[in-house]
């Protein structure tokens, strides 16, 4: 349990020219009324730096952070040196008795070698109640996020006791109720006719959820069940046709020749993202939508590490994955505008010179940015807005021949609300400090 603090303050710090011998790096540590957050990056020159250690006064280590926290920052000072990407490290302590302590760091090699003092810091806690035979600091465990990773079999995290509580959806605890399925078709039915109204082809695309990708690999006590919401969803759209897709057997069929979602994040990687592509471009092209698609053997792939959103909950220990990328050649679409804005509210155009192709808005979660990677070959222009919502203002301006709404399966379980919905996506912007496309904002 974390301490009743009074007051935390780094009364010094001192970086150490040891670590200039050995390589190069620094550190900054900031206090908060519940303790102490250190970051910073290092470097090796002839060796690589694979952790930072900070130890207490009488050199017990206290924690030990991998080196491996993305620093682009870091690549503008020294260059594109080996390491220097991914150099950065960030150790989170909390105090547990009153008083000054003495913090030291040091950066440990490869070789297994004598690590190198990368500096030292000097912290006062005033705490309201000491802990009896306590280590004046300990790193700090978030067990809140710790308790959001279900560790699975080799290697896989899923997702656990989030907001949607996925787990309980898929195992039969949460299912939609009578009022949530009267709403989940009114709002299919205003959608359906909205986009008929406006011109634009209509089709949702539903991100099926990790866990039922790779069933298999979760711990044995979690026991599936074969109805859930998103078959309640497939069933409402269907009755009031409105077209819509839900991607699990296309990516259960490609997993089987190579990861579709990474393995320490709950998202797809881009291999999983051009399987979705596909899957679209087929079904749009059933719709009577013609699209030149994105031939396999234009697309290079390549492996990058990545914590993921799962793996760095694990905090402190940290378990690191890979993204799986890609690059297309020839590649057409181009990126023209971002306004910046972090999850929802944000917005991205794609624009390529080729007239003769249709146009496409897109009204999707977090997994949309990969899906776009793809996405931006097949239409000449292409806009997508980080909503669960369908904004029919936008459709109106943009008169787009394709609409696709692209839900995550365990968001399904709360309905949307469109009413007011480009209002309501101006007041997120806001809020984050962003802004919207002249035309959208003048609106």
């Amino acid at each position: 349990m974390t301490a009743r603090t009074r007051e935390v303050q780094v009364l010094e710090r001192f970086r150490s020219p040891l670590i200039d011998q050995q390589g190069r790096g620094n550190f900054e540590a900031v206090a908060d009324p519940r303790g102490v957050t250190i970051s910073g990056w290092a470097l090796g020159r002839e060796r690589t730096a694979v952790a930072v250690e900070a130890l207490d006064e009488d050199g017990i280590v206290l924690a030990r952070m991998p080196i491996l926290l993305e620093r682009p920052d870091v690549v503008l000072w020294v260059g594109d040196v080996p390491g220097a990407a991914r150099s950065g490290f960030k150790i989170r302590l909390e105090p547990r008795r009153s008083g000054e302590a003495a913090i030291t760091l040091q950066v440990a090699f490869d070789d297994a070698e004598e690590p190198v003092m990368l500096g030292t810091l000097l912290l006062l806690a005033e705490l309201e109640e000491d802990e009896e035979d306590a280590p004046a600091w300990v790193v700090a465990v978030d067990e809140a996020a710790r308790s959001r990773v279900l560790e699975g079999e080799e290697g896989w995290l899923f997702l656990q006791g989030d907001r949607n509580d996925a787990l309980g959806q898929h195992t039969g605890r949460i299912s939609f109720d009578g009022g949530q399925l009267a709403d989940l078709r009114k709002l299919m039915v205003g959608r359906r006719d909205t986009a008929a109204a406006l011109g634009a082809t209509w089709l949702t695309a539903v991100v099926p959820d990790k866990e039922m990708v790779y069933a298999d690999f979760l711990p044995p006590e979690v026991a599936l069940v074969d109805r859930r919401p998103i078959h309640d969803y497939l069933e409402v759209a269907a009755a009031v046709g409105a077209s819509s897709i839900y991607m699990l057997e296309e990516m259960r069929t490609a997993a089987a020749g190579g990861d579709v979602y990474m393995r320490t994040d709950t998202h797809w990687n881009y291999r999983g993202a051009f399987v979705a592509y596909l899957a679209i471009c087929r079904e749009l092209q059933v719709l009577g939508v013609e699209l030149d698609v994105v031939r396999e053997e234009w697309v290079e792939w390549s492996e990058k590490p990545k914590q993921g959103d799962l793996g760095s909950k694990l905090y402190p220990e940290v378990v690191e994955g890979s993204n799986l990328m890609a690059s297309i050649f020839p590649s057409f679409g181009r990126l023209v505008y971002d306004n910046q804005v972090r999850n929802h509210g944000r917005v991205l155009i794609h624009e390529q010179e080729d007239q003769s192709r249709p146009t496409c808005l897109v009204f999707g979660e977090s997994f949309g940015p990969n899906l776009l990677f793809f996405l931006k070959e097949s239409f000449r222009r292409l806009v997508f807005v980080h909503t669960s919502m369908l904004i029919p203002e936008l459709i109106e301006l943009e008169r787009p021949d394709v609409v696709i709404s692209l839900p995550i399966e365990r968001f399904l379980i709360q309905v949307p609300d469109d009413s007011d919905a480009l209002a309501k996506l101006k007041e997120t912007v806001r809020a984050k400090g962003g802004e919207l496309p002249e035309a959208w904002a003048a609106r």
